[in-house]
């Protein structure tokens, strides 16, 4: 409780702090004003004031009708303007997230796009069960499981099924196709 000024103007003060307590829902708050302080400042404004006992009711009653309606329109100020805030926030909120979107749309789509660019081309996979034979195995053995294929090959019986067999297709890519298509991939980032 604070008694700066006149004893009208701190019982003003202090009805217009339970007015607003009780605004922003603290109850309790304000009910604690009206019961604790309000009783002692009306007290020394009374003793302070000329009136006789009817004009300073009447007085008082008019005290608290213009600091209730003062804290009225306050309130109805603070709404607007929370309103208005809100708004405010929310637009830049949702403009901030807009803006977000686009951009991961965009890596979406040159992702997308890569991915696709990828797909398009073949790569030859090695067959790495057989590698991991090979590697396994002595070279000795593996000149001599050389030399049989060959001659299986090359026996009578399958000179025909050598025949029908297709050349390698040779679809992997070399180095420098990798490092082309790397560098388109970069600049159409850009």
């Amino acid at each position: 409780m604070s008694i700066s000024g006149s004893p009208l103007e701190a019982l003003k003060g202090g009805f217009r702090r339970a007015c607003v307590k009780r605004l922003i829902g603290d109850e309790d708050g304000a009910i604690e004003v009206l019961k604790n302080e309000i009783p002692m400042l009306v007290v020394a404004w009374a003793k302070t004031s000329s009136l006789d006992p009817g004009e300073k009711k009447g007085k008082l009653k008019e005290l608290f009708d213009d600091e209730s309606s003062r804290a009225d329109e306050l309130a109805v100020a603070f709404d607007l303007f929370a309103g208005r805030f809100e708004t405010r926030v929310a637009n830049r909120v949702n403009d901030s997230v807009r803006g977000m979107v686009e951009k991961f749309e965009k890596i979406f789509n040159k992702l997308e796009n890569a991915l696709a660019q990828l797909g398009s081309v073949e790569f030859s996979v090695p067959d790495f069960p057989d590698e991991l034979e090979r590697t396994k195995e002595s070279p000795i053995i593996m000149e001599e499981k050389a030399i049989t294929e060959q001659q299986i090959m090359e026996s009578p019986t399958n000179e025909g099924a050598v025949q029908e067999l297709d050349p390698p297709a040779g679809l992997g890519l070399k180095f420098d196709e990798i490092e082309e298509m790397i560098d388109e991939l970069l600049s159409s980032e850009k």
